[in-house]
């Protein structure tokens, strides 16, 4: 029997090594399970008039078989909205914590209703949605919009396709964004938030992650947009 001579070993390890890499590569592009952490800035009005230490700094999301929990962080995590979207049950939950004070709403995740803490803010129109760009070493779209009531207040919104979460922005006033937002603006009342992604990373994400806590308190939707609203002012 001939032995292959040493450069077809070279050259069919060669291949193998790209052809295993190319795998890796697009394993790593499309996630399923992880975390985004963004950053929050204000313009300098809004920093003018307020303490930017008492604004909010930091959302994390974390996602797992589509289920969705997003969190903001203000005070260094003592004060927190949160809101679970769960695909299984087809639900979604808003919970507030004000230091040990922790409280939860559990609706229907039903087409055109908003939670509480978008339950305040119009829809966002797309002036155009379809400029290809890079943001995080993701295959992006940038797109220009603007909230329905200020028109002339437009701002860019960066997501990606190749993040995988189903209709991630379902029940939100960013419906008409077909993908994972890396970049855009978010109102609390009349102050406005820039939100940009700053990494997004695999990692192991419990099932509990999409479950309401056991030491949050149930509340009508009432009370909890009637809190949320307190905590924008």
């Amino acid at each position: 029997m001939r032995i292959p001579s040493n450069r077809y070993i070279i050259i069919f390890s060669l291949v193998l090594i790209v052809a295993t890499s190319c795998r890796d590569i697009i394993a790593r592009k499309h996630i399923r399970e992880g975390i985004i952490k963004y950053g929050i800035s204000y313009d300098s009005t809004t920093t003018a008039k307020i303490d930017a230490t008492l604004l909010p700094s930091l959302l994390t999301v974390k996602f797992k078989n589509n289920n969705t929990l997003n969190t903001i962080e203000a005070l260094s995590g003592a004060i927190t909205i949160s809101i679970i979207s769960n695909h299984t049950n087809h639900t979604f939950t808003t919970m507030a914590k004000v230091f040990n004070k922790k409280f939860y709403h559990e609706e229907a995740n039903t087409e055109g209703k908003y939670p509480a803490l978008y339950s305040g803010i119009p829809t966002v129109n797309l002036i155009s949605d379809n400029e290809p760009c890079k943001f995080l070493g993701y295959k992006c779209f940038r797109a220009k919009g603007f909230f329905a009531d200020k028109p002339n207040a437009t701002f860019e919104i960066i997501y990606t396709q190749e993040i995988d979460i189903a209709n991630p922005n379902i029940n939100t006033p960013f419906q008409n964004i077909n993908g994972v937002m890396l970049r855009f603006n978010l109102r609390m009342n009349t102050t406005m938030m820039q939100l940009t992604a700053e990494s997004v990373k695999r990692s192991k994400i419990s099932d509990d992650t999409f479950t309401t806590p056991s030491d949050y308190n149930a509340v009508d939707f009432k009370t909890i947009t009637e809190l949320i609203y307190l905590l924008q002012q």
